[in-house]
C-alpha cells in the first residue's frame, strides 16, 4: 500500500485529523450492507444511512455487537485502503481509541514533544489499516494496540533526550507511563511471558469494560474456557513481575514494531 498523507498540524496532529474527519463527516455515508442485519446483532440494528458522527457513535454504543463493530471496521478498512478520504474517515472513526492512547503516552511531555508521539500514534494506525488481516476479530482493537506501542516507543524516546536539569545528580522517579499496565502487558509479550491474545484477553477484562462472559460470548467460547487462560496467563505474569523480569522496561521490539499479531482466542 502507498504511503498516504495524514492530516497533522505542527503543534497537534490528532486534532488536525479531527477537524479533517469533520469536513468529511457529513459528506460519506454508511450504507446498510456495511452494519449487520442479523438476528444476533445485539438489539442495536443502525438506521438505513449515517453520516460518520452518527457511525461513531453507533461504533461506541455498549449495545452495538464486536460483530457489527468488526463488519463495519472491515468495510471501512477496505474503503480506506484504496481511497485517502476514507483513510481520513477510519482515523476519525478510531479518534477515541486514539486520543486515549496518546493521553497515556504524551503525559508530562512540552508542546513539541507531545506532537511528536502523536504524530508517531497516527502514522502506525495508517500502517496498521493497510497491514491488518481483515480475518482478525476486535479489528479496531488490534488497530489501536499498532498505534499505542507506536506512541509507547516513541515516549521512550523522547524520555531519553537530554533536557534541563538532566545532569542533576540526585534520583528521581521515571517520567510517566513507566510501569503503566498497558506497558506491562506490551513488555508481558515481547519478552515472551505471555501471548498477544492473552494480552488482549487480560486488556480487555481487566483494564477496558468488557465482562469476561462478554469476552468469551464474542469469541464462541465457554466462559470456564477463558476464565482458565486469564487464570495462568495472569499467573504467568505475576511470576514474571515479581521475579523482576518484566514492568520496568520495554523489551526490544521485533523486527516491524513490535510483537506479531494473532488471532483472538479462537
Amino acid at each position: 500500500m502507498d504511503t498516504v498523507p495524514v492530516p497533522t498540524s505542527a503543534s497537534a496532529p490528532l486534532r488536525a485529523a479531527e477537524h479533517a474527519f469533520a469536513r468529511l463527516a457529513e459528506e460519506l455515508w454508511l450504507f446498510p450492507e456495511i452494519a449487520s442485519e442479523s438476528p444476533d446483532a445485539g438489539g442495536c440494528v443502525p438506521p438505513t444511512t449515517m453520516d460518520l458522527h452518527r457511525v461513531r457513535t453507533w461504533l461506541l454504543e455498549p449495545a452495538t455487537s464486536h460483530r457489527d463493530r468488526d463488519r463495519t471496521w472491515r468495510r471501512v478498512i477496505a474503503r480506506a485502503r484504496a481511497d485517502e478520504e476514507w483513510m481520513v474517515a477510519a482515523i476519525g472513526l478510531a479518534m477515541p481509541g486514539l486520543r486515549a492512547a496518546a493521553r497515556r503516552a504524551t503525559r508530562g511531555l512540552d508542546e513539541a514533544a507531545a506532537a511528536d508521539v502523536e504524530a508517531e500514534i497516527l502514522a502506525a494506525f495508517v500502517t496498521a489499516v493497510g497491514a491488518v488481516d481483515l480475518s482478525w476479530t476486535r479489528l479496531v482493537w488490534r488497530l489501536r494496540c499498532r498505534a499505542q506501542r507506536a506512541g509507547i516507543r516513541a515516549r521512550h524516546r523522547e524520555d531519553r533526550q537530554p533536557r534541563v536539569g538532566d545532569q542533576l545528580c540526585e534520583s528521581a522517579a521515571p517520567r510517566p507511563p513507566w510501569g503503566h499496565p498497558d506497558l506491562v502487558l506490551a513488555d508481558a509479550v515481547a519478552a515472551g511471558v505471555i501471548t498477544p491474545a492473552e494480552a488482549q484477553l487480560i486488556g480487555e477484562t481487566r483494564l477496558a469494560a468488557t465482562t469476561l462472559h462478554q469476552f468469551a460470548a464474542d469469541l464462541g467460547l465457554g466462559y470456564k474456557t477463558v476464565h482458565k487462560r486469564r487464570h495462568r496467563a495472569e499467573a504467568r505474569l505475576v511470576a514474571a513481575i515479581e521475579a523482576g523480569d518484566i514492568g520496568t522496561r520495554i523489551s526490544t521490539p521485533a523486527p516491524g514494531g513490535g510483537p506479531p499479531e494473532a488471532p483472538a482466542l479462537s
